[in-house]
């Protein structure tokens, strides 16, 4: 397993860069992903988001909620 300084797990990165994919929030290119994308039906990888985006999207949603409908902070 591989460990961050902060003692957090690191997520294998993908290298996706050869598939051109653009963040569908500020259309920046996203060069890698903690995850391989798969394509839907229709042919597309639905919305990505880059780094920042995706890291503002997180934040505004507010905390995450448990099954009994509290706070998990």
């Amino acid at each position: 397993m591989a460990y961050q300084d902060n003692n957090r797990f690191q997520r294998q990165m993908f290298d996706i860069t050869s598939l051109g994919i653009t963040c569908a929030e500020c259309g920046a290119a996203i060069t890698q992903l903690p995850f391989e994308p798969t394509k839907k039906e229709d042919g597309t990888y639905g919305k990505l988001y880059c780094y920042e985006c995706n890291k503002k999207r997180m934040r505004d949603r507010g905390p995450r909620r448990d099954f009994g409908g509290h706070s998990s902070y």
